[in-house]
């Protein structure tokens, strides 16, 4: 479908409240500070020179860590280790194998996990020398020679690596590489610009692949120096990267999400009123429904460093209802604007969600029921930073969704969301996408229930019957003004309804729309409860289509 720090608390809201999240007017860089003061020798406090003494030669500082590498580099060329790494395990390359190629390093038979010896400064050295890969400089591009490995390369052969004990010259492209930085390492094959040096997670290895496995992760043996400041900035506010999809930069001339928003503490999610949530009951903040012991709440603000206006708040992610029933989301709740989107790739870090207990979520990223896994607020919906985009991989945003009608290329579902993408304004498109756990009849006289399945390593996970979005914004789109701060004639909202089992290639069209007033009569849930004015118990099919 169209997806390290986490927020303590879980959703607690009595509704409803108006209240509104003023958007990015620029998203806050962190600021670069340091102490740049001479160190005082403790041996002479006074800091007096001895003119009897000449000055000594400064010494070359101790290397003690092979340091995260987070930053382009002018030159890569240095020691380094070449490493894949995830929330649990850093694996790096330096072993091989004839029939799997590159593997991590291992000793006594078992991966080695970097992560274990990490230190706040890096891996040591003496863990990380054993496995280190020398890049060196070839014409325009670099060699890389992996430890008890050789000089890896692509010489054409399906996803295979090939490796050499002679080092490459600058003709020999196949056996050469080009290394970028954005919000990842991207190793490119000089030889065959489409194939990139990257992990295969389900088949563990190291290998040449077209983009589709896992990005690596690069560790430099000393400081990390990156490419030189670019002397019309000032060094000490450095503003906003274009480049970088954890500092995403917002158009000035667009119109904020969420414009006049007071603060909100994110410490006290029950004072939250934002517009796309529904009736949330919590009065006694434990993250349950207060009269559904079944029903669990949770709120994520963006791990990135998404931003809003000049207050520095982070952003809002989405919100969560989660079925401990039917172990599957009930529904969640986004803002949808173009802040969201930008260059981070997507990560498919699935995952559960810290925020609500893991015993009655999924407890693997296994399908099954004829189903694959169905993103709710879709991964390609939040790519403003890989950290952001890893939160819609918690395992509370995703449900079951038919792989061969309805979750796929031209199936009815993925036709929506298509559809819907193409209704995101400059004011913000507020959405609610919901699950619904009871036999459904469409408009067009087609029925389908609900079905217990296998899905997600459990085997008591309900297959919902039908699929819905509830969207609200402004008709204009460009009015820069709140919702709240709106007329209901300057509004506009609708219901798209569509049965799970509905044929592929079914495109949106009215008879899947209804009012939102009519949807709440369906699944018993009120939306937009903290926009009084939202026109629930009307719409225009020609306002949407």
């Amino acid at each position: 479908m169209k997806i390290r720090h986490l927020i303590a608390s879980i959703l607690v809201c009595t509704l409803p409240f108006a209240i509104s999240c003023e958007g990015p007017e620029e998203l806050t860089p962190e600021e670069n500070g340091g102490n740049t003061e001479t160190p005082v020798d403790p041996d002479d406090p006074s800091g007096e020179e001895n003119p009897d003494e000449e000055d000594p030669q400064p010494e070359e500082p101790e290397i003690t860590h092979y340091t995260l590498v987070s930053e382009a580099m002018e030159d890569w060329s240095g020691e380094y280790l070449i490493a894949f790494k995830d929330s649990e395990r850093i694996l790096v390359f330096g072993a091989w194998d004839e029939d799997t190629y590159g593997q991590p390093a291992s000793e006594n038979g078992s991966e080695i996990n970097f992560m274990t010896y990490l230190e706040t400064e890096g891996v040591p050295v003496e863990k990380g020398d054993p496995y280190r890969s020398v890049i060196e400089k070839v014409g325009s591009h670099y060699s890389i020679n992996v430890s008890n490995v050789g000089y890896i390369g692509y010489t054409g052969s399906k996803n295979s690596l090939s490796r050499t004990e002679t080092a490459p010259t600058a003709s020999d492209t196949e056996y050469l590489w080009d290394i970028t930085y954005s919000d990842d390492i991207r190793l490119t094959n000089a030889g065959s610009t489409d194939r990139r040096l990257q992990w295969n997670n389900s088949a563990p290895r190291f290998v040449a692949y077209k983009g589709s496995q896992q990005e690596l992760t690069l560790y430099r043996r000393g400081a990390v120096s990156g490419l030189p400041v670019d002397p019309g900035t000032d060094p000490d506010d450095p503003g906003t990267d274009p480049d970088d999809p954890d500092d995403p930069v917002i158009d000035p001339d667009d119109p904020d999400p969420d414009p006049d928003d007071p603060v909100t503490d994110p410490d006290r999610p029950n004072d939250v009123g934002w517009f796309e949530l529904p009736v949330i009951t919590d009065e006694d903040g434990n993250g349950i429904k207060d009269d559904d012991n079944t029903l669990y709440y949770a709120y994520h603000l963006c791990d990135g460093n998404e931003t809003y206006g000049s207050t520095g708040r982070k952003a809002r992610n989405y919100t969560v209802c989660y079925s401990a029933e039917h172990h599957c989301p009930l529904w969640v709740a986004a803002p949808r604007h173009d802040m969201y989107v930008g260059s981070a790739n997507r990560t498919n870090a699935y995952q559960k969600d810290p925020k609500i207990p893991a015993s009655i979520q999924y407890n693997s990223k296994d399908t099954g029921g004829g189903c694959n896994k169905g993103h709710m607020l879709g991964s390609a919906e939040r790519t403003s930073s890989s950290s952001t985009n890893r939160q819609v991989f918690y395992y509370t945003n995703i449900a079951p969704q038919l792989s061969g009608t309805f979750n796929t290329g031209g199936g009815a579902w993925n036709n929506l969301e298509d559809h819907v993408d193409g209704l995101v304004c400059r004011d913000t498109l507020y959405e609610v996408v919901g699950c619904y756990f009871e036999t459904y009849t469409d408009a067009y006289g087609k029925s389908c229930s609900p079905e217990t399945i296998s899905f997600g390593g459990r085997d008591d996970v309900t297959r919902p019957s039908m699929y819905y979005y509830v969207l609200l914004r402004t008709k204009d789109g460009n009015t820069g003004k709140a919702v709240t701060s709106c007329s209901a004639s300057e509004l506009q909202c609708v219901a798209f309804v569509i049965r799970h089992n509905m044929e592929k290639g079914h495109e949106p069209q009215a008879k899947d729309m209804m009012s939102v007033s009519d949807l709440e009569k369906i699944t018993g849930v009120t939306y937009f409860a903290n926009v009084p004015n939202a026109p629930k118990d009307t719409f225009n099919a020609s306002d949407w289509l």
